[in-house]
């Protein structure tokens, strides 16, 4: 997670891309997520939970950024796969408030 996060601050596509579960990769999704990180400013991630059973892991994290003059916070629930000793993203929802 801390990963992609840091993918996402330089601007490294192609590394959110090789390590996303090429079973749920959206092309379309993938772009609008590039076409968005290019447009913010990310200040901080936390993560609040994580969870691992072994091939399947979950993360809870807050991501804080900046949108033009205002700070948001992406709040997200992700899956995780791990094949041959890596961690690839499967699909992330928003938690229930």
């Amino acid at each position: 997670m801390r990963s992609r996060y840091c993918a996402f601050i330089l601007k490294n596509f192609e590394y959110l891309r090789d390590t996303h579960d090429v079973q749920t990769l959206d092309p379309g999704l993938q772009a609008a997520n590039e076409e968005w990180a290019k447009a913010v400013e990310f200040n901080s991630l936390t993560i609040l939970k994580t969870e691992e059973s072994g091939t399947k892991g979950i993360v809870e994290f807050k991501v804080e950024y900046k949108e033009g003059d205002e700070i948001k916070t992406h709040h997200e629930i992700s899956r995780f796969r791990k094949q041959s000793g890596r961690w690839y993203y499967k699909e992330g929802r928003y938690p229930k408030t």
